[in-house]
């Protein structure tokens, strides 16, 4: 016990001088990079400056070099031998609990597939700011190559930084660090820019962190510039600037963000309720809804999605039968439209769920029994929205989906027709992929 004990010590010490060597070696190269951007005749020249950019570069991946996401614990510590785990932990992150592997310079975390999701360096080879140091360096780069002799180099460069911030921004995403992770999408997207080129979902993404840090005025800033630049992430982006003017009690913001939404992207769920919400909250006549629906199908008369938008405000505001009827309308314009037999389907299973809920809380037996035979009639009327749903649809999701609701169903209305059990093995067997 007492050599192994020994051997484990020199090794730990052996790595540790091989770290301390690459710490030397990194800053060295830095450092001498950096002094030629000193010299007058060789800060004129764009090859220094990208030099030191590279030196920068080099630095920051040194610590995570030969790693690659998606590989086994085995394939890691086969493709960095010399170095140690010092420790392995468990720990919660944002998508789950990890398995960290902790080594002298960097943690590693595995998901629970086993698979390398991403890691954290704990202790860089060099001093300082190495990527933002990095940008600096490609700035001046840029200033004294008017002629864009290195542009090519310069590029790719940036390009090699950028996908560096993105990287980071996720690993601190999924650490919880939403702030730092904010900031990161953030100047990842000003990377971009400074190539001439934009990147619209880094910006998303630095303006949903900040809304959930409650940032606002940056969440704000952000949110608003992926709208100028026509990204509206199927409406959320609308959606979310509209819920913090909500929080902020700016309703004239709130009111205009949403009816700009809805102009911009008239299917978008969250921009719906928000309109209802808000006409609901601040007491004004949530009609005035259908203004903006009875626009859109103006525009687009054989767009059958509006007169499913229309049917699902009229759910909204518990309506079932005009509900009902506009999203059968939306099937007879376009047949091969499933969203129409889907959402007649949905309206009537989700309006039965409510009627068992009131029946569970009711204690008289015959009022009891009473919901009990209501919530049964309105499960049964989602059956053929249901079963044309199933028939028509290509899309996989789509048509598990619908199998599970006819399967519970059956289930439950087995009792009432003989061939109902067999109707609940056939969706069952299909979920079961046999």
């Amino acid at each position: 016990m007492k050599k192994i004990l020994v051997l484990a010590t020199l090794l730990a010490m052996t790595f540790s001088s091989v770290v301390a060597q690459e710490v030397t070696k990194a800053q060295k190269a830095i450092d001498k990079a950096e002094a030629a951007t000193k010299d007058p005749k060789k800060a004129a020249k764009p090859a220094t400056w990208i030099t030191l950019a590279e030196e920068y570069l080099k630095a920051y991946d040194q610590p995570a070099e030969n790693l690659l996401t998606g590989s086994t614990q085995v394939q890691i510590k086969t493709l960095i031998g010399d170095q140690k785990v010092l420790n392995t932990r468990e720990q919660k992150c944002t998508d789950g609990v990890y398995t960290v592997d902790t080594y002298a310079d960097k943690d590693l975390f595995y998901n629970g597939n086993g698979g390398l999701d991403f890691w954290v360096v704990t202790k860089p080879v060099a001093q300082g700011d190495l990527l933002g140091n990095a940008v600096k360096a490609l700035e001046e780069a840029t200033k004294v190559d008017p002629k864009n002799s290195k542009k090519d180099k310069i590029t790719e460069i940036y390009n090699k930084l950028h996908d560096r911030y993105n990287t980071e921004a996720f690993a601190f995403y999924q650490m919880g660090d939403l702030n730092r992770s904010s900031v990161l999408f953030d100047t990842s997207a000003k990377v971009f820019e400074n190539m001439g080129k934009v990147d619209t979902m880094s910006i998303y993404y630095s303006a949903y962190m900040s809304m959930i840090t409650k940032n606002n005025p940056a969440a704000i800033k952000n949110f608003r510039r992926c709208v100028d630049l026509g990204f509206y992430q199927e409406g959320n982006v609308f959606s979310n600037l509209a819920d913090i003017y909500r929080q902020e009690q700016d309703t004239t913001s709130w009111k205009a963000t949403l009816e700009e939404g809805f102009k911009a992207y008239p299917n978008s769920q969250g921009v719906l309720i928000g309109l209802i919400n808000l006409y609901r909250e601040t007491k004004e006549d949530p009609n005035k809804i259908f203004e903006f629906i009875h626009s859109a199908q103006q525009n687009e008369p054989t767009n059958a999605s509006l007169y499913y938008v229309e049917g699902d405000v009229y759910k909204q505001l518990g309506d079932v039968e005009k509900a009902v009827a506009f999203y059968n309308k939306s099937s007879e314009i376009d047949p091969n439209y499933v969203f129409g037999t889907l959402g007649v389907g949905m309206l009537y299973y989700d309006k039965a769920i409510e009627i068992q809920d009131l029946a569970s809380q009711e204690v008289d037996d015959a009022k009891y029994m009473q919901l009990n035979n209501q919530m049964e009639e309105t499960l049964a009327k989602a059956i053929e929205p249901f079963s044309k749903t199933f028939e028509k649809t290509s899309d996989n999701e789509i048509k598990a989906a619908v199998a599970e609701y006819l399967k519970n169903i059956y289930f439950r209305l087995r009792d009432k027709d003989a061939s109902y059990q067999s109707l609940y093995e056939k969706y069952n067997n299909f979920l079961k992929g046999e």
